[in-house]
């Protein structure tokens, strides 16, 4: 069984931007029960989850490398980081099923299959930031790579199921996972507030969340830097 998620045209979501330090990001976690997934791709035979710890590195990766690093990458490298963190995530890992790969000939895979969650799951990616001197606008609304900027949760508000050929819309409150939705929304806030943000002529407040501790570094981030905005 799968799923299809939101009602198309980017709506249907609840989504959550957010910036926290590495140990932040770790700690949202701590007293949850959850288990990292891998959704968007074919997997090994013999996989199950993520290590929770291959993902809290792998933002720590990407929180020093890309987020507040000095060095620029290339899309091919860049990516290296963000995959790392672009991962789903659920409360029950027997809500997560496999379906066979079967080759042109009918021949059955050996060494992958694919991942088709039975209920929806939470997404993390990554947000960018979109700035335009001249227009004086700031938009976390486009994919722009030079803004890497933090992380989103993104959650269907709906979903419609391939046992009745997708024709149905239900409400995802009925799932577990939007309890967990909330819950790691609710850590995010208990340690980060609204940003605000800087131009050389204006105040924007653009929809997200940061801490105070990464804050303070979070302006190292270069495509900040390059168009003269602060995160104060």
């Amino acid at each position: 069984m799968s799923y299809f998620g939101g009602l198309g045209a980017g709506k249907g979501w609840n989504k959550f931007n957010f910036i926290l330090t590495p140990e932040q990001f770790e700690s949202i976690f701590s007293e949850l029960k959850f288990y990292f997934v891998i959704t968007n791709t074919r997997v090994a035979i013999d996989y199950t989850a993520t290590d929770k710890s291959y993902v809290y590195d792998g933002y720590k990766d990407f929180f020093n490398e890309i987020m507040i690093g000095n060095k620029e990458y290339d899309r091919k490298e860049h990516w290296l980081y963000e995959d790392k963190i672009r991962i789903s995530i659920t409360d029950d890992i027997s809500k997560i099923g496999f379906k066979e790969i079967i080759d042109k000939k009918g021949t059955i895979s050996n060494k992958f299959k694919l991942v088709e969650p039975t209920e929806p799951v939470i997404d993390i990616s990554p947000f960018y930031l979109t700035f335009s001197k001249d227009k004086e606008s700031l938009s976390i609304a486009y994919m722009n790579t030079e803004g890497t900027i933090g992380l989103e949760l993104t959650y269907p508000k709906v979903v419609s199921f391939s046992t009745d050929k997708f024709n149905s819309v239900v409400d995802t409150n009925q799932f577990n996972n939007t309890l967990l939705f909330n819950d790691l929304i609710k850590n995010i806030k208990a340690l980060s507030s609204k940003a605000k943000l800087q131009s050389s002529t204006k105040l924007y407040r653009p929809n997200f969340w940061i801490s105070p501790e990464a804050k303070k570094v979070i302006n190292e981030n270069r495509y900040l830097k390059s168009n003269s905005l602060t995160i104060i």
